[in-house]
């Protein structure tokens, strides 16, 4: 079997979603049946991790929208492909010129409501299937799209080899002053577009937690100077800290920095961060209202809470604070890779039937 994945991002990209097809990548490797994979990524922003066996990932096709199409276009020509998967609901215009119906994979807010290009909500009802990350956003694709084919929930996947319970980097704590206090953490693009995260509402609950107290908010982005006023503004910008781009090789030392990791969003399609954090034995609290309580399997493996009541959250991150030993939970391994490759065997196999 032949497998074309025509995606944003994967190796050498940063965040969920690239990490969601890497992973992606190495189950489809491990299939039995799978002798070629070929990847056309959209941007490539870092060094590229290693990439399996008997996987072409396309370099030139990053190199911007028309390089893109070309690539995209010499790969068809030169190569009959058995299963194409279309990462993104964006490239599904793309995806079409391989003439055959694409297995489609949606993961999150792109996917709840109509998309702006006319044509791509028409596509959708010519796709072999979608695959989601979680049953949320099926269920809003669903609603809008009326898509009547099959449908399948494949949830990120989540290596805790990676990631562990170990003691606090001394050299993190001297660089963000964190000596002595209580950590709050939250990781994710800090952008206008996604101001759905909840930052906001930690940072309103922090003038009424104990002075010890601190929040770092990891990551970058356009928002960052309208979150550094707030904090002023609520008198807590001595408490508030702002870390920039974490590279991957410090993320479970950053998250061991971590009493309890928040994330009371509205639009997380899953939330990856949240397993990141629980696999370093790190207490999470989540929305109810989106994604994230699939990652927190309804409540067994966190705390959920409704971002519009700041009580509510309060009182999560009080008694977060107060668990005197932190633990993996057992339920963790629901993600585990080998559980995620299972899954996207059987959903290929599925629609190569």
């Amino acid at each position: 079997m032949k497998i074309l994945l025509l995606c944003t991002d994967a190796y050498g990209g940063h965040g969920g979603i690239a990490l969601f097809n890497r992973e992606l990548v190495s189950a489809l490797a491990e299939l039995p049946e799978v002798e070629q994979i070929v990847v056309v990524p959209r941007i490539i922003v870092h060094e590229r991790e290693p990439i399996p066996d008997h996987v072409q990932f396309v370099f030139a096709a990053a190199r911007g929208r028309v390089s893109y199409l070309r690539a995209l276009l010499r790969v068809l020509r030169e190569t009959k492909f058995d299963l194409v998967i279309c990462g993104h609901v964006n490239l599904l215009p793309l995806a079409r010129l391989a003439r055959q119906q694409p297995l489609l994979i949606t993961h999150g807010i792109e996917a709840w409501k109509p998309l702006r290009d006319p044509l791509s909500n028409r596509l959708i009802h010519h796709v072999r299937g979608v695959v989601s990350v979680s049953a949320l956003t099926r269920d809003r694709l669903l609603s809008w799209s009326h898509f009547a084919g099959e449908t399948f929930v494949l949830p990120n996947a989540v290596r805790r080899e990676r990631y562990g319970i170990r003691p606090k980097n001394q050299a993190l704590v001297e660089r963000y002053m964190l000596e002595g206090k209580r950590v709050l953490l939250t990781l994710g693009r800090i952008v206008a577009a996604e101001r759905y995260k909840g930052f906001d509402e930690v940072l309103e609950v922090l003038p009424q937690l104990d002075r010890d107290v601190v929040y770092v908010v990891a990551g970058r982005g356009s928002d960052v100077d309208r979150l550094a006023q707030k904090a002023r503004d609520l008198g807590v910008a001595d408490r508030t800290i702002f870390t920039g781009f974490i590279e991957e090789r410090e993320k479970a030392d950053l998250y061991n920095l971590a009493d309890v990791y928040v994330m009371p969003s509205r639009g997380e399609g899953f939330g990856f961060v949240f397993l990141e954090a629980m696999a370093c034995g790190v207490p999470v609290i989540a929305s109810c209202h989106d994604g994230g309580r699939e990652a927190l399997r309804g409540g067994e493996l966190g705390t959920l809470v409704d971002p519009s009541n700041l009580a509510a959250i309060r009182v999560a991150i009080i008694d977060a604070l107060a668990q005197k030993e932190r633990q993996v939970p057992e339920g963790l391994s629901f993600f585990a890779f080998e559980r995620f490759s299972e899954r996207v065997h059987a959903i290929v196999r599925r629609v190569t039937s």
